[in-house]
């Protein structure tokens, strides 16, 4: 009878071209599978940032009537609410008229309560005039600019430059703040991630009875998946299934070659299931570090495809994918190995 550590020598001396071979192309399977995760995972990232920065989270309220504006202290108190990151408003009225210098023309200004312009700007300060990337490019206005009223007096400080914006009164036009509970045209609102889906039911609750119409700020595009939907796609496909049965497959194929000289161990009494055991070993000492290069080299292919590195946010998904397919491999390997191994002796050897 073998003891183990006699089978892990044993194991250990029979490695040979075939499990070279075996390696490597474990190694392949597992790249792939890291590679297709990394990158569908990544495009879904980047396309799900940019939908965020378009507005994705956002939702809208516009007062139905002109004349009945809505309550800005409404909207205001969204803020607080759970699943809303903030809330902000247009007002009503417009502001005063504002210029770059005396005698110069009215700018586009547009008042907004204080976090409406984190509502599309995450990083846009809370209650201040801002200027749009587009305005500030002219030359008139800039951070730190001082606004002049039509008497040329000076009125107000720009703040910040918003580089980038899906709204024009943001992106191409001055931005002034007005009390909470100003009337307002319009209410925005930034919802949580988890929360987005909800954001209408939030605005028709703090304007009930139709004084608004509430939407998305972006729409979906029906029959179009979002980048979370795709990516969710790829993983239910199960990469780690079909990388497992290729590598079942190969490492089957590998004890179908060597099967005379697994005869050999039975011909000296050894039971079919310690040719067996012999067999998985061998197959761990060749998936355990084909499996770990198939990471990094999924890794470094995914680098050189996107040019931007690896997105590690998903590194762990990817990984537990790489070392599924390994074991499912091994696991498949040693119930399936006893096929290998079923013929007689005296046929075996005769093949050789």
């Amino acid at each position: 009878m073998w003891r183990p550590d006699e089978l892990l020598v044993e194991a250990r001396r029979n490695l040979g071209p075939a499990h070279a071979v075996l390696g490597v192309l474990s190694a392949l399977v597992s790249a792939a599978v890291v590679t297709l995760l990394l990158l569908q995972g990544g495009a879904a990232l980047h396309q799900e940032s940019a939908r965020r920065a378009a507005g994705a989270l956002v939702w809208t309220a516009t007062a139905s009537e002109p004349s009945v504006p809505l309550d800005g202290a409404a909207c205001t108190r969204l803020t607080g609410l759970p699943g809303v990151a903030v809330s902000g408003g247009v007002a009503a009225e417009p502001p005063t008229e504002l210029r770059a210098f005396p005698g110069g023309s009215p700018l586009p200004v547009t008042g907004l309560t204080g976090g409406a312009a984190q509502v599309f700007v995450p990083s846009a300060p809370w209650a201040a005039a801002t200027v749009g990337a587009e305005l500030a490019a002219l030359g008139e206005v800039g951070r730190g600019s001082w606004l002049v009223d039509a008497a040329g007096s000076r009125a107000v400080q720009v703040t910040e430059v918003l580089d980038a914006a899906p709204v024009s009164a943001l992106s191409s036009g001055l931005t002034v703040p007005v009390t909470s509970d100003a009337p307002l045209s319009a209410c925005w609102v930034r919802m949580d991630p988890g929360a987005a889906p909800h954001g209408g039911d939030v605005l028709v609750g703090a304007f009930p009875d139709g004084v608004a119409s509430v939407s998305p700020y972006l729409r979906d595009q029906e029959g179009v998946l979002t980048p979370v939907e795709r990516w969710r796609s790829t993983v239910h496909l199960q990469p780690w299934a079909v990388g497992g049965a290729v590598i079942a497959a190969t490492a089957l194929l590998a004890l179908w070659a060597r099967r005379t000289e697994l005869a050999v161990y039975r011909t000296f009494g050894t039971p079919r299931s310690v040719v067996v055991a012999l067999a998985a070993v061998e197959l761990i000492f060749v998936l355990v570090p084909a499996a770990a290069a198939g990471v990094l080299l999924g890794a470094a292919a995914c680098a050189v495809v996107t040019g931007a590195g690896a997105p590690w946010d998903l590194a762990g998904t990817a990984v537990a994918q790489a070392a599924a397919a390994a074991s499912t491999g091994v696991l498949l390997t040693v119930l399936l190995a006893p096929l290998t191994v079923r013929q007689r002796l005296t046929d075996t050897l005769r093949d050789r």
